[in-house]
């Protein structure tokens, strides 16, 4: 298609908008029409590096061992190191990004709650993030959110920004005000829309699949998988006052694909 679809924009409150919002956010995961793609929070290299050498160390250890309770002893703690392991990799395989005809169905759940339209996504605000198990040490983000769906090893992840249905408080309350659950305490914001971050090996190749799904159902979103790329940003343990996810007003329009590059 063309692209002849347009994406939500609330500009200044009024009735027509607050109506067209609504809509999208009474949306559910039905409405998100025929699954694409689905893409699950596999861990990442240095996971599975990390847990090669632990447990062939633990291994090794074990066989060295000249005592039949020592060796039993070692095995006993490389045997707790996987199952612990073995629960990290399942949060990830359960953890899925569904790319549907009309928008994402995100989390554990195949009736998640957690949808987002096409409409709502700007393809201007997209980001491929690298080291993304750091996201907690951004200044005023909480380590772990609703909207983080990167699983408990993931070391890559597409960010994007896009409609909050992790919350439905933002519905009831005046000048359409949300309780933010990326901060600590609650503080509300006066927008519905927030970046999501999706966990996977190949982060690059969700943007492709969003992007496909987007231009199909008809919304310029061509070189949303580029663009994704072009902005990718690798989280560091100190970033001091740096946060590459600027918050996204009710008021402000898209940027679109072909807009000016997000800081």
């Amino acid at each position: 298609m063309s692209g002849d679809r347009e994406f939500l924009e609330l500009g200044e409150p009024t009735e027509a908008s607050l109506d067209r919002l609504l809509a999208a956010a009474d949306q559910d995961w039905r409405d998100m029409g025929a699954v694409r793609a689905v893409f699950r929070s596999w861990p990442g290299n240095i996971f599975w590096i990390i847990t090669a050498v632990v447990m062939v160390a633990s291994l090794a250890l074990a066989a060295t061992r000249p005592d039949a309770q020592g060796r039993l002893v070692t095995l006993a703690v490389a045997g707790t190191f996987g199952f612990f392991l073995a629960l990290l990799i399942g949060v990830g395989v359960a953890e899925r990004h569904r790319v549907c005809e009309h928008g994402l169905v995100v989390g554990m759940r195949t009736k998640s709650p957690f949808v987002i339209p096409w409409s709502t996504i700007d393809p201007g605000r997209v980001r491929v993030v690298r080291r993304s198990n750091l996201l907690g040490r951004l200044p005023g983000v909480s380590p772990s959110s609703p909207h983080f769906r990167h699983g408990a090893a993931s070391g890559t992840a597409l960010a994007l920004n896009g409609l909050d249905t992790a919350l439905t408080g933002w519905r009831h309350l005046p000048g359409v005000e949300v309780t933010d659950a990326v901060r600590l305490g609650s503080r509300v914001r006066r927008t519905p829309f927030v970046w999501w971050v999706l966990g996977g090996r190949h982060p690059e190749r969700l943007a492709q699949a969003i992007e496909d799904a987007m231009v199909a159902d008809g919304y310029p979103a061509h070189g949303l998988a580029a663009r994704a790329v072009a902005q990718g940003c690798t989280l560091r343990y100190n970033p001091g006052s740096w946060n590459p996810f600027p918050a996204r007003a009710g008021t402000d329009g898209v940027v679109g694909v072909h807009g000016s590059p997000q800081p």
